[in-house]
């Protein structure tokens, strides 16, 4: 069981200070939480969101109950609204890798996976979407399906290019025995409303974040986790839709090599082994780059932060 904590920095990184709780785990209904912070285009206005959790301790993923939740903070922080669950017609479990992407329209997006099934794991990716600042939500838009309904993705994260152009990458797999395959992207030049087919990057990873640095540039974290493992950072620049590497390094070396066990039905059978993962990023005031993940190190779990800068 836990909710969600969250800490502040306010030099640049270099110390944190846990400021409170955002939403505390519910012992009555036995749920859990893991909320995702994201900050208005005017800066006035902090969101969390993410999932809250009614599951048996031991279910696999894509088990279980939950629900789309959303809290909101229009004073730094200092205090949060009650949870606003956002009404979404499907009756499935949902992954919710990314927090609400505020555009500069004024729309907010709210992804989420679907999880319709064991053998239909990420059959589609989805985004409730609000003209109100989360008020309502009145409309659904597809960001990632298979048209051939083979493959599936989750781990989605989202980012604004510039105004109306948007990009979101997917760890994609099979449906099924949830394979990796290449990792997927998706473009929107209409602030969203509609999504290009899934296109390949060329990388078969999984968790991927994008960072855009300027309108065909891209600063990318993603987790590795056959051959050398690590969370590995890519710049791609991106033109007439062809995803092309520039430069590639290790961001996190998890000294270790692996290779997918070959009694592995399924990748979920995997998921409770992980040792580090979930790359997120953002690109600062200052135009440097903040890059997070969670690791495990002499049996504790954390999160370690990365500042970069980035001179392309």
């Amino acid at each position: 069981m836990g909710g969600t904590d969250w800490s502040r920095s306010t030099d640049g990184g270099k110390n944190w200070e846990l400021q409170g709780t955002i939403l505390d785990e519910d012992s009555n209904l036995k749920s859990t939480n893991a909320l995702k912070l994201s900050l208005s285009t005017d800066g006035k206005t902090i969101f969390a969101y993410g999932s809250r959790s009614y599951r048996d301790v031991n279910s696999k993923f894509g088990e279980g109950k939950n629900e789309p939740v959303l809290c909101i903070s229009h004073d730094g922080g200092n205090n949060w609204s009650g949870p606003i669950v956002i009404d979404l017609p499907f009756d499935c479990p949902l992954e919710i890798s990314h927090g609400i992407l505020p555009l500069s329209s004024g729309k907010l997006l709210a992804p989420a996976a679907l999880l319709t099934s064991p053998k239909k794991l990420g059959d589609k990716v989805i985004a409730a979407v609000s003209y109100d600042e989360g008020k309502s939500w009145p409309e659904i838009v597809t960001l990632f399906e298979d048209p051939c309904g083979k493959n599936g993705y989750f781990e989605q994260k989202l980012a604004e290019i510039s105004p109306g152009r948007l990009i979101a990458t997917s760890w994609t797999v099979t449906l099924g025995d949830v394979k990796d395959l290449e990792n997927s992207y998706v473009i929107s030049d209409d602030d969203g409303n509609s999504w290009s087919n899934p296109m390949e990057t060329g990388i078969t990873g999984q968790t991927m974040t994008p960072v855009p640095l300027s309108a065909d540039r891209f600063l990318i974290f993603y987790n590795r986790r056959y051959g050398v493992q690590g969370i590995v950072m890519d710049l791609v620049e991106i033109k007439d839709q062809k995803w092309r590497i520039v430069f590639e390094g290790l961001l996190y070396d998890a000294m270790n090599q692996r290779e997918r066990p070959r009694n592995i039905i399924s990748a979920v059978d995997e998921f409770d082994g992980f040792e580090f993962g979930f790359p997120t990023a953002v690109l600062l005031a200052d135009g440097n780059v903040l890059a997070t993940h969670w690791m495990k190190k002499d049996g504790r779990f954390g999160v370690m932060w990365t500042k970069l800068k980035i001179d392309w």
